[in-house]
């Protein structure tokens, strides 16, 4: 379940009072058209690789072939209706429906989908989903392999969901409570403070009444007759889309289609719903609660925009986006200064917000005690951008920025994956947009935005704040400011005047170079990997590994001291705070002179900072052309560190809002005290972070945390679209050059796991009262003791996820999300566990644990069937086999060898050794390490309220 639309990660919303009249544009342009493809009448071409159609019944489809990875095809079925289109007895019963398409159908029986789609190697979750949002549903199959079996058990899938699903009253009943655990789940601050903000924005309409998830009464009072008027009404062909992507033929597809879905024909008449006018109810409003973000937006609403995507619309829309691209520079810029009142924020537009409104906002994150002034200064920064001219050198910087996003699109166009690729033929149906070739939205926007003006910039953003606004929203964990306080604020910041704005002020780049060039010292090629190791004379390494998998791609992580073991038991609080560090800029240039270098240059570059248990890393992604700018930034961050005041200052502005969003998420919660028992008690290896950790940190914390590593030998791995002379030159010049640097030694480390006992580990959060998880854990060892037994572990996970599903998720109905895992360590010697958990209330824990143990002593008495065995081994089999089409997956493990070389033994044959996993194996693993001994017991439950 999800919203159409996140318009920023601040959040969403709109209101009153018109600020500005619109300037006239593409009034002529015919209006989108609902069921007929963008193409057929706004003028412009598709993507020519995609065979479009559209059968007599109305059932659309869109077949692409596409080669990444080399196999597989993505499949979705869309239905055009969701929650909008329900009657206040069925609100929630869309989403419910879609739960449905799952649990039985006129020739697949309830419980057999899923096993289906397991033998083909797809997982539940990743590979086999759906979702529903306010004016969509969408089901999607995610095969490995684009054989006749995959096509032919998806398509027959899609057809029996579309109109033969039974709705059988037992199964609804049992699912019930799967609905109920997912209302719970979702039912976090950020998603109450969206309600809160939509509901006040677009008062009046449907879509501010009509949430996927639905009431708990509607849940509890559904019934199959419900249901089935809304599946006879909205699950039509005429208001359905297919949508196959992969390594096929798309004329066979194309008549697979025919020959299966022309005679799909609608059951009932379909409802036309009135979505209704925002009329927003107050200009400002609060919304305070525990864990809630510590966020401001300003919106402004307007009629849809229902105007189809011509060549005039999409320039009118381009104008207006380079404008927001200078806002939302000014805005980064600030927040990165120091003294900034706020810690980010951006702005953006959507013309069409679930067929309702159209909407701009402007969020920020802001301190709790900054929200004044944190107002002030990003509404001057609006009312700059819609009064005040567009300097020229902030307009190449824009357009600099868009230009340097459609190249690396285009560029990269080859190697796009299936399944983002259906997602966004999806998103073209949802919105009603032509679907275009990458290349094709760079040819355009060469034209749209060749000799553009600022007054023509200007002129076009004022547009985005046209309408009923500004409305403000504040969304706060504590502390309300109260609504005359925060009009009075919004009526006092438009009120005073406006300062001018300063020229931006040309940036001199000081980082290209650090000595001279270095020396190769040793160079070996690895066949088993595909790789290459390069030695240089001053210590730094680098492993190098050319893929086709990413067109005009390279990944880049730069390896640095002993990561989260070598931390001094003095700074481990400090270590939330590690990847902030590029915030505090370079000792040369601050953070806001970086983003213009970049931007203003056209440069596909950035950095970020990870801790991992053995090392720190810079990560950056670049493109060939720009590989020598991404690793002079690297290495400027690395040998040359700013920790500026502006950092410490973003430290304890971001503390306190991120310690009040953990204790008010149970999974944040439990995921620590899990971490806390499983890390050996050692809060090094813990990655969610405790509100003293959070408030004991400070400024002068990150350099001595940081600086030992950033000073010493670099380790690196560069994988993707690069041959090895042209990493090695690149290297020369940056971290191979120079004096030689320390390298540390290997830490010692060895976890010690704990044992099982009869009293759980119970940990507290500040979430719903009836937000509860339970976990049951066993002790494993680390991969390297016992390295069979880690693969038998994964299987065995798989295995008891899967009962799970079928049990406690669809016979009991009891909960949204069993999870089952296996860890067992490649980095921290000792560290390994199998668990299982999910989300439920208090009351229902003995009933989970009771099944879990009769499951375990069923799977300790007798080995599973061959079919049970090949559902979970398959799906891990075909993850490996994926995952090694993946540069994000090969530079990941490449660099983990460096610091542990014995996990290249473990990566290479993993595929092949699931392959040979017996069911006696799973059997026996079962009996020994979990049926017959005590877990850890961890629960993460509400705390009791004052007086409770």
């Amino acid at each position: 379940m999800k919203l159409r639309h996140t318009v920023s990660l601040i959040a969403l919303t709109l209101l009153s009072a018109s600020l500005v009249a619109p300037p006239a544009f593409a009034q002529d342009a015919p209006l989108k058209q609902k069921g007929r493809w963008a193409q057929e009448y706004n003028g412009r071409k598709p993507d020519p690789a995609v065979t479009f159609g559209t059968l007599p019944n109305g059932l659309r489809y869109a077949i692409l072939r596409n080669t990444t990875p080399s196999d597989g095809v993505a499949m979705r079925l869309r239905i055009g209706s969701g929650s909008i289109e329900e009657t206040d007895e069925q609100q929630g019963l869309a989403h419910f429906l879609e739960h449905m398409a799952f649990r039985g159908s006129r020739n697949v029986a309830d419980g057999e989908v899923v096993k289906m789609l397991e033998r083909q190697g797809l997982r539940f979750g990743p590979d086999t989903n759906a979702f529903t949002a306010q004016d969509q549903t969408v089901y999607m199959f995610n095969f490995p392999k684009a054989d006749d079996a995959a096509l032919d058990t998806g398509l027959s899938l899609f057809r029996e969901i579309g109109e033969r699903l039974t709705l059988d009253a037992a199964a609804l009943e049992a699912e019930k409570g799967v609905i109920l655990s997912e209302e719970r789940a979702r039912d976090v601050p950020v998603y109450r403070m969206t309600k809160a903000n939509l509901g006040n924005v677009l008062a009046g309409t449907r879509a501010a009444r009509r949430w996927p998830i639905g009431t708990v009464e509607t849940i509890k009072a559904a019934t199959p007759e419900r249901m089935r008027d809304y599946y006879r009404r909205y699950y039509r062909p005429d208001n359905a889309t297919l949508i196959v992507v992969g390594n096929i033929d798309p004329a066979r597809v194309e008549a697979r289609i025919k020959a299966g879905f022309a005679d799909w024909k609608a059951s009932g008449p379909a409802t036309p719903v009135e979505p209704g006018t925002p009329s927003p109810a107050q200009p400002a409003i609060e919304f305070v609660a525990a864990g809630a973000p510590d966020v401001l937006t300003l919106s402004w609403v307007r009629p849809v925009d229902r105007r189809a995507d011509t060549v005039a619309v999409v320039r009118e829309q381009a104008l207006q986006q380079v404008g927001l691209v200078v806002l939302n520079n000014r805005i980064a810029d600030r927040a990165a200064k120091p003294g900034s009142p706020f810690v980010g924020g951006g702005a953006a537009t959507v013309p069409d917000l679930i067929d309702t409104a159209a909407l701009t906002q402007v969020g920020i994150a802001a301190a709790p005690d900054k929200w004044s002034e944190a107002l002030a200064a990003v509404i001057e920064e609006q009312r700059q951008i819609v009064s005040g001219p567009i300097a020229p050198e902030e307009l190449q910087r824009a357009v600099a920025q868009v230009m340097t996003g459609l190249k690396a699109k285009a560029e990269g166009a080859s190697t796009r994956k299936h399944e983002d690729l259906a997602n966004a033929l999806v998103k073209a149906v949802d919105q009603d947009e032509l679907f275009t070739h990458p290349q094709q939205d760079l040819a355009l926007a060469e034209t749209v935005l060749a000799g553009l003006t600022p007054a023509e910039v200007s002129q076009a953003v004022k547009a985005a704040f046209a309408g009923q606004g500004p409305v403000l929203f504040r969304s706060a964990q504590a502390g309300g400011a109260g609504v005359p306080a925060l009009q009075a604020q919004l009526a006092a910041a438009y009120a005073r005047p406006l300062a001018l704005r300063a020229a931006e002020v040309a940036v001199v780049w000081l980082y290209d170079s650090f000595g001279a060039a270095g020396t190769v010292t040793a160079q070996t090629r690895d066949a088993d990997l595909g790789t290459t190791l390069v030695t240089f004379a001053n210590g730094t390494r680098l492993t190098v590994k050319q893929t086709p998998f990413e067109k005009d791609r390279i990944r880049i992580k730069v390896s640095l001291g002993q990561g989260r073991a070598g931390v001094p038991a003095p700074l481990v609080h400090a270590l939330w705070a590690a990847e902030l560090a590029p915030l505090g800029g370079t000792g040369k240039l601050g953070l806001p002179d970086i983003q213009r270098w970049g931007q203003s240059g056209g440069k596909f570059v950035g950095a970020t900072l990870e801790s991992d248990s053995l090392a720190f890393h810079l990560n950056g992604v670049t493109r060939p052309a720009d590989l020598s700018s991404e690793m002079q930034l690297l290495a400027a961050f690395a040998r040359d560190p700013g920790f500026r005041p502006e950092l410490g200052e973003k430290l304890g502005a971001i503390a306190p809002m991120i310690a009040g969003q953990v204790e008010a998420n149970p999974g944040a919660v439990f995921q620590r005290e899990r971490d806390r028992l499983f890390g050996g008690g050692d809060g090094r290896f813990g990655e969610v972070v405790s509100a003293a950790d959070l408030s004991a940190t400070r400024p002068a914390d990150l350099p001595a945390l940081l600086g030992p590593a950033l000073a010493g030998a670099a380790d690196l791995t560069i994988v993707g679209d690069i041959d090895v002379p042209t990493a090695v030159a690149a290297v020369q010049a940056t971290f191979g050059a120079g004096a030689a640097r320390p390298r540390p030694a290997a830490p010692q480390v060895r976890l010690t796991m704990p044992t099982g006992r009869t009293e759980p580990y119970t940990v507290t959060h500040a979430g719903r009262a009836d937000q509860a998880i339970y976990g049951a854990f066993w002790s494993l060892t680390d991969y390297f003791a016992d390295p069979r037994q880690s693969d038998v572990a994964d299987v065995a996970a798989a295995i008891l996820e899967a009962r799970m599903v079928d049990t406690v998720r669809e016979k009991l109905g009891i909960t949204y999300s069993p999870r089952a895992r296996a860890r067992a360590s490649v980095q921290l010697p000792g560290q390994g566990y199998i668990g299982v958990s999910l989300e439920t209330p208090p009351a229902k824990f003995d009933t989970f644990r009771t099944l879990l143990d009769q499951q375990l002593q069923d799977l300790a008495a007798k080995p599973i069937g061959a079919d049970e065995l090949a559902r979970a081994v398959q799906p891990l089999i075909q993850r490996e086999i994926k995952l090694r089409e993946s540069n994000e997956w090969w530079v990941e493990n490449l660099a983990t060898i460096w610091r542990e070389s014995r996990a290249k033994a473990a990566l290479v044959s993993k595929p092949d050794r699931f392959a040979t996993i017996a069911a006696t194996e799973v059997q026996a693993f079962v009996a020994k390490r979990m049926a017959s001994q005590q877990p850890v017991v961890v629960i993460a439950r509400a705390a009791e309220k004052a007086g409770q």
